[in-house]
């Protein structure tokens, strides 16, 4: 995997970061991008192309897809022939396997979960708020701990988000949280952000706190919200808070999850697409391999921990243990599916553990 070329596909926020954060250990030959308003320029400093440019070069050389949505550019790959985990890898797939031959511990996104409340219940939500049995803010303390756990193990890590219910709903534990990782852990990961649905405006001691620590805004685009969203983004440039916008309410934006029925489904085959998840999941000790699982069961009681769905991030470090993590981290269930919903975003070629 070290040696060989690559291509990222994506020119947006996603493939700037890893960009970023993979610079001094890679750079990638072009940038893949299907609009042709980023074609022929520079991107990051990398060159923008189309795929029919990057095609003459495939499958030899690899793609990373860096997409806000993977899973409409994993299909184009897939029906064109290339295999998954071989000829391209997702960004969730590849940053793991990459650092492992560098005996480091990377991951691409972790979801951190600091509340199961919510002021919302939207049908088909990510994060079974609309099917909770538990409502919990959790102090700063528990939530801290989690990171000392996930950072006694991890070494670098690209996205941070805390989200889960309406992380401002608990803004003042968010927020001691987000100075804590800036303190300790800034020089491992390169963005740590509050995911919020823009309903909440924070007093003006804890945004400069977020800004102090260098947290930055996720902030999704509800019509229900828009002015209080617009308040909100006027807040985060008065007192330097970065602050980007997510479509992640957008329905057809949203994996289809949420629904009990799915644990009924015998043939995993069915799936054959997956969910697509593009993070982990962080709490209560454990890092899970798939963040809708960590979310059906801490908020909508759904499902359980088997081998290999989740590691604990609490056991001492030692050989073994990091190779059990590398498994979870880099998508390589023991039973070819996370058990609560038997989809993953690296089942269909699953890889093995070797260096």
């Amino acid at each position: 995997m070290l040696n060989n070329e690559y291509y990222l596909w994506g020119a947006g926020t996603y493939g700037a970061r890893v960009i970023e954060f993979m610079r001094k250990d890679l750079v990638f030959k072009a940038v893949i991008d299907s609009d042709l308003n980023k074609q022929g320029k520079m991107f990051c400093g990398i060159p923008t192309i189309s795929y029919e440019e990057a095609k003459v070069f495939l499958p030899k050389d690899k793609i990373v897809i860096a997409a806000s949505i993977p899973r409409y550019v994993r299909k184009f790959l897939a029906d064109a022939g290339y295999i998954q985990n071989q000829d391209f890898y997702t960004l969730f797939q590849f940053i793991p396997r990459y650092y492992w031959e560098k005996n480091k511990l990377a991951v691409q996104n972790i979801n951190i979960v600091a509340t199961t409340k919510c002021n919302m219940h939207c049908d088909g939500c990510q994060s079974y708020q609309h099917i909770s049995k538990r409502n919990i803010h959790f102090d700063e303390e528990k939530v801290i701990n989690d990171f000392n756990f996930f950072f006694k193990y991890i070494d670098f890590v690209i996205n941070i988000p805390i989200c889960c219910g309406e992380s401002l709903l608990n803004a003042e534990a968010v927020a001691k949280t987000c100075s804590y990782v800036y303190k300790n852990f800034s020089g491992r990961y390169h963005t740590l952000s509050v995911v919020t649905n823009g309903s909440i405006i924070p007093d003006d001691e804890l945004m400069r706190s977020f800004a102090e620590s260098k947290t930055e805004f996720s902030i999704s685009n509800y019509p229900k919200h828009t002015r209080s969203r617009e308040m909100l983004i006027e807040k985060c440039t008065k007192f330097n808070v970065p602050y980007l916008s997510n479509t992640t309410c957008e329905v057809n934006n949203w994996h289809d999850l949420g629904n009990p029925h799915i644990l009924a489904i015998d043939n995993p085959s069915q799936l054959k697409d997956g969910c697509w998840t593009v993070a982990q999941g962080l709490h209560d000790g454990w890092l899970y391999m798939c963040s809708a699982q960590m979310f059906a069961q801490e908020v909508a009681g759904i499902g359980e921990i088997s081998p290999g769905d989740a590691f604990d991030l609490r056991k001492p470090v030692s050989k073994k243990t990091r190779e059990e993590l590398y498994k979870v981290i880099s998508a390589q269930p023991e039973a070819g599916f996370i058990s609560h919903c038997r989809r993953c975003n690296g089942v269909l070629t699953p890889l093995t553990v070797s260096r």
